[in-house]
């Protein structure tokens, strides 16, 4: 793990996914700074009103951003301190975006949907793994089993008719002699 793969704004992050909420948050706090208007203090004011109330920022990139606007608001005099909203900073340690959406209780309901799914998945793989190799054994057996039941039949059958073509032919013959016979007379 580079150390520089995880820089942003002259932070350094240990986790790839904070690296990657610093990297989006920066590259907002770059595309706010290029489109609005921050020498229009009232601008500034409204921007920073409605970033602290969405909360938008979480990371300490996006922080310092907001502190920048908070300290020119408070440098212009125009606004007291106790009248701008505070920055909320969240507890230390890997916040995620959802956690403040989904609560801890739904968060585990599906964690426990996720692995019963999980299970019911890996049941149905060794369902279909049996019953493929029951196929597989139905084939083989179809095809290197000479006596069975089928052919024990088939074989009946020919036998039946060939008997049957015997006596026919022996009918023929003799029906043919006799005709030869009435011939010649």
């Amino acid at each position: 793990m580079n150390d520089k793969s995880y820089r942003v704004g002259g932070y350094v992050f240990n986790d790839e996914y904070d690296y990657r909420e610093a990297k989006k948050e920066a590259d907002s706090v770059e595309y706010i700074k290029a489109n609005a208007d921050l020498s229009d203090l009232n601008k500034v004011i409204k921007l920073y009103n409605k970033l602290v109330e969405r909360q938008t920022f979480r990371t300490v990139v996006g922080m310092d951003f907001l502190k920048e606007l908070r300290n020119r608001i408070l440098a212009q005099k125009k606004v007291d301190e106790n009248s701008l909203p505070c920055i909320r900073v969240e507890k230390s340690g890997r916040s995620r975006p959802y956690s403040a959406a989904i609560s801890r209780e739904a968060e585990n309901r599906y964690k426990e949907q996720a692995n019963i799914l999980k299970s019911k998945l890996r049941s149905s793989r060794i369902i279909n793994a049996f019953l493929i190799l029951i196929i597989i054994a139905m084939l083989l057996i179809s095809l290197f089993a000479k006596d069975n039941s089928y052919t024990d039949i088939e074989n009946e059958i020919l036998n039946k008719y060939a008997a049957w073509a015997e006596e026919l032919e022996a009918r023929e013959k003799t029906i043919r002699q006799k005709e030869a016979a009435l011939n010649q007379d």
